[in-house]
């Protein structure tokens, strides 16, 4: 499985809180768009605020955060990292490494 950063942990928990949802929703993470081939590469990965896993997520749970991984992504994210980088315009975003 893949590694959070507590500063990504931080920002995840941030856009949990700010959303207003349940205290035990999490985040999930899904393919945001699906290729018609499924030989073809994710090309995006998106972030949902959920209230639970859907059917075939893996969960895993990282400093009090509550995180679902979409079947199709578990593969894909094995032994990758989500951090945080700052981007030109000042804004930080997420990036897995």
């Amino acid at each position: 499985m893949f590694t959070v950063t507590d500063e990504a942990a931080s920002l995840l928990k941030a856009a949990k809180k700010a959303a207003e949802v349940p205290r035990d929703a999490g985040i999930r993470i899904r393919s945001s768009s699906n290729p018609a081939d499924p030989s073809e590469p994710i090309t995006r990965i998106g972030f949902a605020i959920g209230e639970g896993p859907d059917s075939g997520d893996e969960e895993f749970e990282q400093d009090g955060l509550r995180i679902f991984v979409e079947d199709m992504l578990i593969e894909t994210l094995e032994d990758r990292t989500l951090d945080v980088e700052q981007a030109d315009d000042g804004m930080r975003r997420l990036v897995f490494r």
